[in-house]
């Protein structure tokens, strides 16, 4: 669980420069170029930063779960 905490935290760190600079080099305003529902050519790299966000924080969440003595189950339910 910690080593895909940290692949995802690494990851959107990467994505994340690498999209600020793309702003940058843009002159686009910081709202308007992270808007989730813009039809940007970074649109999907906006979303994705979005995904490993709530990602990490699911992680986190498990960990805060076992860390208080939880059952940790990260297979889906047979249900």
């Amino acid at each position: 669980m910690w080593s895909r905490y940290f692949a995802v935290k690494e990851e959107l760190a990467g994505l994340k420069s690498s999209l600020e600079d793309k702003r940058k080099a843009a002159g686009i305003a910081v709202g308007e170029f992270y808007h989730a529902r813009s039809e940007s050519e970074h649109a999907g790299d906006v979303s994705r930063t979005f995904m490993l966000r709530r990602e990490m924080e699911f992680l986190m969440s498990l960990a805060e779960g076992w860390s208080r003595g939880d059952i940790i189950h990260l297979a889906p339910s047979a249900d």
